[in-house]
């Protein structure tokens, strides 16, 4: 075997292995995905910088630089799917790094957003440090 097939090889076992690791990169979004982000923690800025992240990412973030939650106390971040489609809630929590998803869909009224960001404690120093 040449040392080029030898590299073609691991790069394809390495690839495979990445995947089946769950390390893979998050794939591009299914278009389009409405997001809202919410500051669950109460650090001044958060939900800004969120975001903007998330809008680098091409997602469509429905509440402008974000708001609050109904209170500061989240300790961990949560993903909601709010439209019946976890995987668009699964792509916002990888790309953020959130293993908290749940499915709350809204049965009453018109809600424009597809998922919901709250945003807790454990991912400060993630966001603020640019991890």
């Amino acid at each position: 075997m040449s040392d080029r097939s030898f590299w073609k090889v691991l790069a394809i076992i390495m690839g495979i292995l990445g995947t089946a690791c769950g390390r893979e990169e998050p794939s591009r979004p299914p278009p389009p995905i409405r997001v809202e982000v919410l500051n669950g923690c109460g650090e001044p800025g958060l939900a800004k910088r969120v975001a903007w992240t998330l809008r680098d990412k091409g997602l469509d973030v429905v509440n402008g630089n974000g708001s609050n939650a109904s209170h500061f106390n989240f300790s961990e971040s949560i993903v909601v799917d709010r439209c019946g489609d976890p995987e668009k809630a699964k792509y916002v929590a990888r790309v953020l790094g959130i293993s908290n998803c749940i499915q709350q869909v809204y049965e009453e009224g018109y809600h424009i957003e597809e998922v919901t960001v709250v945003l807790g404690r454990d991912i400060v120093s993630k966001i603020l440090q640019g991890e």
